[in-house]
């Protein structure tokens, strides 16, 4: 990309635009204007390229401010044997020795004339670096942890958070040979109801109705027209299954507002019941997703969002979260990402908690992790000594989290895929305005 890439300081802080596209590793410059001073810091795939002094001072000083523009140029920045180029770190630990506020831990031990001449010392040694764990993309043992979700359903039902569904149909047996027990390991729980009457005033998160046989709406046809146009006003969609030979009861359907039709499988077992049951999972998700993603939408203004997409296009799935990690871990004692998956959350990356190998998992429904990827939002607290609390920290290799531990949803569009999971071991939390920020657009990073 030729041109540069600007936006607001008030968006993006500069201390986090600097971590950003060093953790990166990209290549350009990087321009600050605010009213006090104007900079430009070189970047390059192996570090930041060190002026003078008075070139550090000018840095250190824009980092407390939160007014002004920034430009970033990618462009490849050709080699120079007399430039001295020193890694990120030993970069901010130097420029924020010479800001107004908050003067780095290491800052009189500084040696600024041995750093700008080419002189590394040895502060990258004293750093307190996390270290980044990835773990590796492979494919998890089938376990859908029932044993777990049971024992909460026994014990702490109130920890659970269940998509409910309603089915109605006149015969839920073949539903209950298996397709139940897939839809619970979604965190989809199945209320069976016989006829449109038999449907109760309360709140669904989507309804199926299952006619084998066009009979089987004889006598009740407006029956079944009030109880889906109920069901639409009150913003629960609904999946129609059954015959659909009849052109004119189609399109009462459609005027009344189903949300998908289906037509019913061959048969009530065996393969063609297996591969119907494979399509009516996919469309009752669609239609799940699509009815949540008023929360959702991206909050990242688009000049971040334009940033982030940039310097991440080409980028490793690995690099792209370790890139975040790094940047997280400059507020945060430890921090992990977890993938959303259909059935699961498995743990992929972090830093500070032990991790346990293989990518460990937890079972979709439990309410502290399903609420961030239904709603999008982010939690500063939980309860530590819950039960679903005790086996996040166990899927994270610790004993248990504190109750000041932040959640934050990693979005790609308009959906929840990962959930970061970060605290400062019991110290209050930060405000973490720029890694939310990030977040509400790295989520890509797992698709």
């Amino acid at each position: 990309m030729d041109r540069a890439l600007s936006g607001k300081l008030e968006d993006l802080a500069p201390e986090v635009l600097l971590q950003l596209i060093a953790s990166i590793g990209a290549s350009g410059v990087l321009r600050l204007e605010t009213r006090k001073k104007t900079v430009e810091i070189c970047f390059t795939p192996e570090g930041v390229c060190v002026g003078s002094q008075s070139d550090l001072e000018d840095v250190g000083e824009v980092l407390d401010l939160s007014t002004g523009r920034y430009s970033f140029h990618p462009k490849e920045i050709e080699s120079d044997p007399e430039r001295v180029i020193i890694d990120s770190g030993e970069f901010l630990i130097a420029v924020r020795s010479f800001r107004k506020t908050g003067r780095a831990s290491f800052a009189s031990e500084l040696d600024v004339e041995s750093l700008i001449s080419g002189h590394v010392m040895e502060i990258a040694g004293r750093i307190d670096r996390p270290e980044i764990h990835v773990l590796a993309d492979v494919p998890v043992s089938d376990n859908p942890l029932e044993d777990l979700l049971g024992d909460l359903e026994a014990t702490a039902p109130e920890e659970l958070l269940m998509s409910t569904i309603g089915v109605i149909t006149v015969d839920p047996r073949p539903w209950r040979s298996g397709l139940q027990r897939e839809w619970k390991q979604r965190a989809w729980e199945i209320r069976f109801f016989g006829d449109p009457l038999d449907l109760p005033e309360e709140h669904f998160d989507l309804v199926v109705v299952y006619h084998q046989l066009s009979m089987t709406r004889v006598g009740s046809h407006e029956d079944w027209i009030r109880l889906v146009q109920g069901l639409v006003k009150r913003g629960v969609p609904v999946l129609w299954v059954g015959p659909l030979a009849d052109p004119m009861w189609v399109a009462r359907l459609v005027d009344a507002g189903v949300g998908f039709l289906l037509p019913p499988p061959q048969g009530d077992a065996g393969e063609a019941w297996k591969r119907f049951g494979g399509t009516l999972t996919q469309v009752a998700e669609n239609l799940l997703v699509s009815a949540g993603r008023a929360g959702l939408e991206n909050e990242a203004p688009p000049a971040i969002v334009e940033l982030v997409d940039s310097l991440l296009h080409g980028a490793e799935n690995e690099e792209a979260i370790a890139s975040f990690l790094q940047l997280a871990s400059a507020e945060l004692q430890r921090g992990a990402i977890l993938s959303v998956e259909p059935t699961r959350l498995r743990c992929r990356a972090g830093f500070g908690y032990s991790l346990l190998d293989g990518g460990a998992s937890l079972p979709r429904g439990l309410g502290i992790l399903e609420r961030v990827i239904r709603t999008g939002d982010s939690y500063t607290s939980i309860d530590g000594r819950s039960a679903a609390a005790r086996q996040l920290a166990g899927v994270l290799g610790v004993e248990d989290l504190p109750d000041d531990t932040v959640l934050i949803p990693l979005k790609h569009r308009e959906s929840v895929v990962g959930v970061f999971v970060g605290d400062c071991e019991g110290a209050s939390l930060p405000e973490l305005k720029d890694i939310k920020l990030l977040a509400a657009r790295l989520g890509g990073v797992f698709v």
